[in-house]
This record gives C-alpha cells, structure tokens and sequence, in this order.
C-alpha cells in the first residue's frame, strides 16, 4: 500500500504550509533548485504520488535520488526491514528518493564523526547534537546554514510545528545550522539504576543519596570476588558519575554544549556573569577528580576501564554491572536485566533535593551536511520523517503489529519483536511531542517521571546560546586539552597524583586559551542578560 501523508499535520497545518511557501516565493526560481535542474515550468512531479504531500509545490523530482543518512548506536536487527517499508510506502512514492541510514557505534563514533564528514563518503543528513559536536563542526562548516526562507521552503511542516523556542536553543549566534527534535524531556537529569537484588541479598546501603551511593558502590566493590559484578562497570567513552556531582552539588549549566556552569541552588534566576565558572578550572572539579580517584583505589571500576569500548549499559544488561547512571534511559536497561532473568532492578534518585531542567531541544538534532549532493532533497526527507505521524512512528518504533501495537487509547503496546527493533533506540532527533506513552508502564517509570515534572524548574537565561567564532582557535585549543585530560579524571587515572596532574591540567588550558574564551563567552552572557532584563 502506498501512504500518501494525508496525516502528515492534518488540514489546519497544510493551509499553513501553503500560506508559509507563499510567503517565500515558493516559485521556479525557488524549488527548481532540487536536482539542480528544471522542467520548462520549473518543477515536475511526476515521478511522485499526486497525492504526496509535497506534490503540486513547485519541487522537481524528476531524478530519483538516495539520501544517506547517520544515526548514533547499533544497527537494531530489524532495521532493513523498516527501511524496506518506509522506503516502499512513503519515501519512494512521495518523494521519489530512497533513505539509506548508517550507524556510527557507541564504541567508535567519537573517533569517527568528524572523519566521516570531512572524508569522501556521502553523507546527507546526520545525527547531532549540543554534546555530539554540533559546536565544533558548526565552526568547521561541516554543517549547513539553514536560513529562515530556506526552512519555511524545504522543510515546511517542521518549521510550522516546531516551538520557537527550539529554533532559539539551536540557533549559534542566530543562525541556525541543525533542526532540532519536537520534545523537550528530562534528558540532563540523571539517576542510578542499581541491583537491588544484590542490595537485599548483602544488605548494602541503600543508595538514595550522593554519598549512599558512594558507599553502595564501595561496598559492591569489595564483595566482587563473590558476585562477579563490578560495582560500576564503565568505559573509555562514558563518564557516568560528573553530572550527578554537578547534581549534589546544584550545578547548573549556562548553556548546552560549552561547559559553563554556576551554582544555582534550585534557583531559576539567571546567575550574575561573575558567578559563572569554566567547569575544568573550577575547585568544584577538582573535587570530583579527587572523589573519583578515591572511588578508583577502592576497585568500584576496572583499573583498566580507560582502555574499554564496551558500552556501560550493555554491563548492566548483562549482569555484571552493579548500577548504571544516565537519563531516563535507565529504565531501559533495567528492564532489560529483569527480561534476561539476571537480577532485580530499582532506580534511584541520587540528589533528590535538586531541582531539575529540561534538556533543550538542541540535545538532540539533524543537520544537513554541507557537503550533501542535494541538500534540498536532503531537507525534504528530513521534513517527511519529522511531520508524518505514521512515518515517524515506523522510524522510531518499527513496525505497527510486528514490534509495537497501540491500544483503545492510544497507548503503546510492545511486542515480542520490540527487542529487534527498540522503541526510540536511535531516532532521538526526530522525537514528536504527540509520542504514544507506553501501556501498563512500569510504576519505577511512572514513580520517576513524576519526581521530575514535580521538582521541574525554567532558568531565566533558558534560550541563550554562544557563538565560538571570536575565538575558535583558543576554543578548539582548548577543547583538544580537555580531550587529553577529562576520561583519566573521570576515572581516577591519577592516583594521589591527582592534584598535581590538576595543576598540570589547568597550565595546559591557560596555554591553549581558556581565559580568553572565557572572557568571550561573559561578555557574550552579559550582553544577552542585559538585552532580556535578566
């Protein structure tokens, strides 16, 4: 059967759509650009469904065309078989274009990100995001600038539906180079998922506290010889336990993707420009890096941890990880253990005093890559996949009846094949606010959901973004130093020679350039605060 995107937004938006490409010349000299060529009359459709909702707008898609397109994680085993429906049934006959979708591994892709875009593959569209190099290849211009007619042209449902805020988080000094999802969760709030079969078996401190949790760890270390379970089995590309001190110790970040943090005291006033600190010069890291080496000389992780690519929730699946620290997606890979019959999960929430923001909408994105053959053909898949409720849901779920069904209210069912096919396993970037929930959720999910809308909290400076371009060489200077450094702080490389390694570490920044790309980024805030009347 092929779909033709009658659901795509519904009526209401489609006027939209109409009015919106009106406004911005949607003529020949606009949309013949696709394929780079033109009919006599500037477009052709037909090579598409007359009833693609994208027909009759003036495109040109008389060339059949293969998007490529990047995501983060391991290809689920089912993938094939989504890509043959979503190609058969929507992309294909509305589009006249085939999506391709790659995957960069856990274990490799910070080596390989940068690689592939500046390398001879292609690439169309890929996966990015605030803390996935979408700063550093923004200054690179690895990535497309998407102007505002641009947007309301090529991606015309998405730039209607989209919050203005989210276009704000996105934007690098108001200009926009990735579009950002439609759902704003609680992604930069983390929590523990622990054994709790091994806390009620070894009656082991019950970690609902920074320093609860400290010990449990401590204490899980000291029994491993016994339970083969490494009390927090880590690994060279995760750094599980930095946002939970920030968390103890109200940390909040300034902005998404640089570092900057003040301490905010559940406050959303937005904090005086002489109270914000560069994370890795602050003595609060230096705490952590000590805590970390103290937690290192008891054994919680593996010595040889920094040399592991093993992905940390995979540890936890398969039962021989005492706790995994992340986002909501905790849930995940604790349910996961109880399915394998591995042991018992409970999640806990470490700093329960600490309020909680929402990540941005810029925590995950897709950007256009600047060297894609057809950005245009790009921009228009990208549009489709984000807008079209049916599609969406095949990308980000799998098949309906296969791997999920929805119930009399809507709500989503997994079935026996979900685990070829996880539901929102990759498709992050592409998330709806319109998502079904899921069916019968576990009450530890429902439990933990309702602790962060409770303890939710807005900062005033929320929408502020930085443009690195004054200072891009000390930026990447000292982005390269940081790189050298972060994982053996993390994982308490150092020893009792933490403190000197800190030093060490903070001379090395000053030579790269860190006090004038701090300097850059206050006066940057301080003229942001005054603009708003902050």
């Amino acid at each position: 059967m092929r779909k033709t995107g009658k659901k795509i937004l519904g009526a209401l938006l489609a006027t939209s759509m109409v009015m919106s490409m009106a406004g911005c010349g949607s003529n020949a000299s606009t949309a013949n650009a696709i394929n780079g060529k033109a009919t006599a009359d500037g477009s052709d459709d037909s090579a598409i469904a007359a009833d693609s909702p994208y027909a009759g707008k003036g495109f040109n898609f008389s060339t059949k065309e293969t998007i490529v397109m990047y995501a983060l994680g391991d290809r689920p085993a089912d993938m094939d078989a989504v890509l043959e429906k979503a190609n058969s049934e929507y992309f294909e006959p509305n589009l006249n274009t085939t999506l391709d979708v790659q995957f960069l591994n856990w274990s490799d892709y910070q080596t390989k990100y940068s690689l592939l875009l500046s390398g001879g593959e292609q690439v169309d569209l890929i996966y990015t995001a605030s803390w996935c190099y979408y700063n550093d290849e923004v200054a690179a211009g690895a990535f497309k600038k998407l102007d505002e007619d641009y947007l309301k042209t090529y991606m015309p449902y998405t730039y209607e539906e989209l919050p203005e805020e989210a276009w704000k988080e996105i934007a690098i000094n108001g200009d926009i180079y990735a579009v950002p999802k439609g759902k704003a969760t609680f992604t930069s709030y983390n929590g523990a998922v622990v054994r709790q079969d091994l806390i009620d078996k070894y009656s082991l401190t019950t970690p609902d506290s920074w320093d609860n949790f400290k010990k449990y760890l401590e204490e899980l270390a000291e029994l491993q010889s016994e339970t083969g379970v490494t009390a927090l089995n880590t690994d060279a590309n995760r750094e599980q336990l930095f946002t939970l001190f920030c968390q103890e110790n109200t940390l909040q970040g300034v902005t998404e993707g640089y570092d900057f943090l003040y301490q905010a005291n559940n406050s959303e006033k937005a904090p005086n420009p002489e109270d914000i600190q560069y994370s890795y010069m602050s003595d609060f890291y230096t705490d952590y890096a000590l805590q970390m080496a103290d937690l290192a000389s008891k054994g919680v992780w593996s010595s040889n941890a920094i040399n592991d690519t093993t992905d940390a929730q995979t540890y936890f699946e398969n039962g021989t990880s005492g706790a995994l620290v992340w986002n909501s997606s905790i849930l995940t890979a604790g349910d996961n253990l109880e399915k394998a019959g591995l042991g018992e999960y409970k999640v806990y929430d470490v700093t329960p005093n600490t309020k909680r923001s929402r990540g941005a909408y810029s925590v995950d994105a897709t950007a256009i890559a600047s060297k894609a053959a057809d950005p245009e053909r790009a921009a228009l898949v990208l549009d489709y996949m984000k807008s079209d409720v049916d599609l969406n849901r095949l990308l980000l779920g799998g098949i309906e009846g296969t791997h999920y069904e929805l119930d009399e209210d809507g709500n989503r069912i997994t079935l026996d094949k979900a685990s070829d096919y996880p539901w929102n396993g990759w498709a992050w970037n592409i998330n709806r606010q319109d998502e079904p929930d899921e069916a019968g959720m576990d009450e530890r999910a429902i439990e933990y959901g309702n602790k962060c809308e409770e303890m939710e909290f807005v900062p005033e400076q929320t929408g502020f973004t930085f443009d690195p371009s004054p200072v891009q060489n000390q930026y990447a200077a000292v982005q390269s130093v940081v790189s050298e450094y972060q994982q053996s702080f993390a994982l308490g490389i150092y020893g009792k020679d933490t403190e000197s390694a800190i030093d060490e570490f903070h001379e090395a920044l000053k030579a790269a350039g860190v006090e004038e790309f701090t300097a850059e980024f206050i006066k940057q805030y301080t003229e942001y605060k005054e603009a708003n009347n902050l």
